[in-house]
């Protein structure tokens, strides 16, 4: 056999074995794919609404993060906080029992919403992650917050709009 025959009888296969190569190595590629998870979808943006010139408890939403090994003191503060008009969203557990002090976290510290829920507590640490949806969540910690005595609520708001979340669509922190 010269050159040329060897050529051409080798040719078949091994386009048949680099086509065969090639169709496996995609179809796992598109499994690995297929059985990645699929991501959340992001959090919505708030909502501009007209509230007047105060913003008042009852237009924040709360969640309230039990980050303590103690039972039930997300119940306890969603309540104190549903009675001083805040809307409460959410009272569960925070995504861990390990909180050494309570914290608020919130969108930035100087948003209005966030300035409001802490004036309901004497000095409570505090956490901007900047989230857009705007709702506002009270870790409580081992060392648990104290509650302010006869809060007046309000945040003054100079155009008399705030950036508030869409209740229809819910809560995805906390």
């Amino acid at each position: 056999m010269d050159a040329r025959q060897v050529v051409r009888a080798l040719k078949t296969p091994v386009t048949l074995l680099i086509l065969v190569a090639l169709v496996y190595f995609a179809a796992q590629w598109g499994w690995d794919k297929a059985r990645e998870p699929i991501p959340p979808t992001p959090p919505p943006p708030c909502v501009v609404k007209e509230v007047g010139p105060v913003l008042q408890p009852e237009h924040v939403y709360v969640n309230v993060l039990n980050g303590s090994k103690t039972n039930g003191l997300a119940s306890r503060l969603g309540q104190i906080l549903s009675a001083d008009g805040f809307k409460v969203f959410k009272r569960w557990n925070a995504d861990r029992d390990d909180y050494a002090v309570s914290e608020v976290v919130g969108h930035s510290e100087d948003a209005p919403e966030v300035v409001l829920v802490r004036q309901a507590f004497q000095d409570i640490a505090f956490r901007a992650d900047g989230r857009e949806d705007r709702f506002v969540d009270v870790i409580i910690g081992e060392e648990q917050p104290v509650l302010a005595e006869n809060p007046e609520f309000g945040v003054a708001l100079p155009d008399g709009k705030a950036c508030l979340p869409d209740p229809q669509v819910g809560s995805p922190a906390g």
